[in-house]
């Protein structure tokens, strides 16, 4: 006889069921046997006892549309009377809608006590979607030259192509943001969804800082930090300047992020350094 152990919110149930993963419920080991993607069932068998957990390997896109608010783009000749806040950044930011969809490419095995990686398993499900809210901002191609141009004095331990130092880069600067927004909002950095990127990755990676609000229409978050980017992108710098490590890939107090779902991999903390002090004075 079936009994339904719980119901999932469709956005997200691949993130656990899925065929093959070990689910836990009231502290009870299940193994999802299949699922009905028609019907949206999973058919669940247990409880059981095994030695290993499971992870879902995922990849998170964020499009964003036309945004419905963005700072007056500066006008040298009008300089004075613009806000001194709204002046340091060189890229207007940006608020609208975007779209979050995650994909899913299969599940890894780790032993429960050590971690110890098990199996890798490869599967095929459907993407899912999600619309909210986001706010952005461009990293302008003169930023980019002159990061590009200060790196070249001291070229990567790793010899990295410049290509993959400016996706790591954003994606440290990225993280920079996310980590200091509960210093201006009242949230955490889970509340909020940034582009992350992974080693293999190989479509085009968007020039720009995001933050995307993590649920269904949009949670408020961004909203609050496309109000404050300016001070974010200030108090961002800071920390990663102030920061004592001496990592290429920076450290949990700087530029590593709990919520990273690329697990921290593909950063880099110079170029994200010099990405954000680009963006609020210029690079000379």
């Amino acid at each position: 006889e079936w009994e339904t152990l719980e119901e999932v919110e469709e956005w997200m149930a691949f993130f656990q069921i899925y065929e093959g993963a070990i689910y836990m419920n009231n502290g009870r080991q299940y193994k999802i046997h299949s699922l009905d993607l028609d019907r949206r069932i999973a058919i669940a068998r247990g409880p059981i006892k095994v030695d290993y957990y499971t992870q879902v390997r995922d990849r998170t896109d964020i499009r964003t549309s036309a945004p419905t608010l963005a700072y007056t783009p500066l006008d040298p000749a009008k300089a004075d009377a613009t806000p001194p806040r709204r002046v340091r950044l060189v890229a207007p930011p940006h608020y609208g809608p975007a779209t979050v969809t995650k994909s899913f490419s299969g599940y890894t095995k780790f032993k429960r006590v050590t971690g110890e990686f098990i199996d890798s398993v490869d599967l095929q499900m459907p993407e899912v979607s999600m619309d909210t809210m986001a706010c952005w901002v461009s990293v302008p191609e003169d930023v980019q030259a002159g990061v590009r141009a200060r790196l070249s004095i001291s070229p990567s331990p790793h010899f990295l192509p410049w290509e993959e130092r400016l996706r790591a880069g954003l994606h440290a600067a990225s993280h920079a943001l996310v980590n200091v927004l509960p210093l201006f909002c009242p949230c955490s950095p889970g509340d909020v969804y940034t582009i992350c990127d992974y080693p293999a990755a190989t479509r085009f990676r968007p020039r720009c800082l995001l933050m995307a609000d993590r649920s269904r229409g949009g949670n408020g978050v961004s909203f609050q930090a496309y109000g404050v980017l300016v001070e974010l992108m200030e108090m961002a710098l800071r920390m990663v300047s102030d920061c004592a490590c001496k990592g290429f890939r920076g450290c949990p107090s700087c530029v590593h992020m709990l919520a990273c779902a690329e697990h921290n991999v593909v950063l880099d903390k110079e170029a994200g350094r010099l990405i954000l002090e680009g963006m609020v004075v210029g690079l000379e």
